[in-house]
C-alpha cells in the first residue's frame, strides 16, 4: 500500500481494464420514444376503428362536443398515467407508493365519472338478449388495443433501470386500459351501467392484472439471470 492506494498487480490490471472499457453512456430516450408512440397510437387506432366501424356520433348518440370531449379527457388521463409511471424506469428515481395508490384511485374514479356522464348524456342500453355478445365484443377489442399499448410500455421500461417492474406493469396496465377505453368509446354506442362496467371497466382491470403478471414474470426471469451470472 502507498498513500492509501492499492498498487498490487491485480489492482493495476483491473484499473487498466476499466480504463480501456470507458466509453460514453448512451443517454436514455424513454420520454422521446413514449411521446412519439403516444402521438401516433391514438390517431392511428382511431382511424382504423373509424374505417372499420364508424363513429358512434354518426348515429346521433352523442353530439360532437361530448363525444370527443369525454374521450379526449380519458385519453389524456391515460397518457398522464403512462408518462408518470415511466419515471420509475429512470435510474435514481423511485415513485412513492402512497402516491401511486392515490394516482391509481383518482384515475379509476375519473373513469367512473366519465362513464356516468356518458350515460347521463346518452342513456342507450344494449338490446335485450344481446348483453353477453356486445359485452364480450367490447371487452375483446379494448384488451387488444390496450394490450398493444401495454407491451410497448413494458418494452420501453426495460431500456431503463427498472427496480420495481411490478409497479410499472400494474400502472402501465391501468394507463393502457384508459387509453384503450378512450379510443373504443368513440365506436361503442351503448352506455348503460351493466355494459359499461361489465365490459369496458373490466377490460381496464384485466389489463392491470395482465401488466402485473407480465412484470412479475420479467422480474423473476431477471432474478434468475442475475443469480446465474453471479455463480458463473
Amino acid at each position: 500500500m502507498s498513500n492509501g492506494i492499492d498498487q498490487t498487480p491485480a489492482f493495476e490490471a483491473l484499473r487498466t481494464q476499466i480504463a480501456r472499457d470507458l466509453r460514453p453512456v448512451k443517454p436514455l430516450v424513454l420520454t422521446r420514444w413514449l411521446a412519439g408512440f403516444l402521438l401516433l397510437f391514438a390517431p392511428l387506432s382511431g382511424l382504423l376503428l373509424w374505417y372499420r366501424f364508424g363513429l358512434r356520433g354518426e348515429n346521433g348518440v352523442l353530439d360532437s362536443l361530448w363525444l370527443w370531449g369525454l374521450s379526449g379527457a380519458e385519453l389524456l388521463l391515460g397518457y398522464a398515467v403512462l408518462i408518470w409511471i415511466l419515471r420509475e424506469a429512470v435510474p435514481g428515481r423511485r415513485l412513492d407508493t402512497v402516491g401511486l395508490r392515490v394516482v391509481a384511485g383518482a384515475a379509476l374514479l375519473l373513469h367512473v365519472l366519465i362513464t356516468l356522464v356518458t350515460y347521463a348524456k346518452s342513456p342507450l342500453e344494449v338490446p335485450a338478449g344481446h348483453g353477453w355478445m356486445y359485452g364480450l365484443y367490447c371487452f375483446r377489442f379494448e384488451v387488444l388495443i390496450g394490450g398493444a399499448c401495454l407491451l410497448f410500455i413494458l418494452w420501453l421500461s426495460r431500456q431503463g433501470l427498472t427496480t420495481h417492474p411490478r409497479r410499472i406493469g400494474l400502472m402501465g396496465g391501468l394507463g393502457a386500459g384508459l387509453v384503450a377505453d378512450a379510443i373504443w368509446r368513440l365506436v361503442c354506442p351503448y352506455s348503460d351501467h351493466h355494459h359499461s362496467f361489465g365490459s369496458h371497466t373490466s377490460a381496464i382491470l384485466t389489463l392491470v392484472v395482465v401488466g402485473g403478471a407480465l412484470a412479475l414474470g420479467w422480474e423473476s426471469w431477471r432474478a434468475r439471470h442475475l443469480r446465474g451470472r453471479s455463480r458463473g
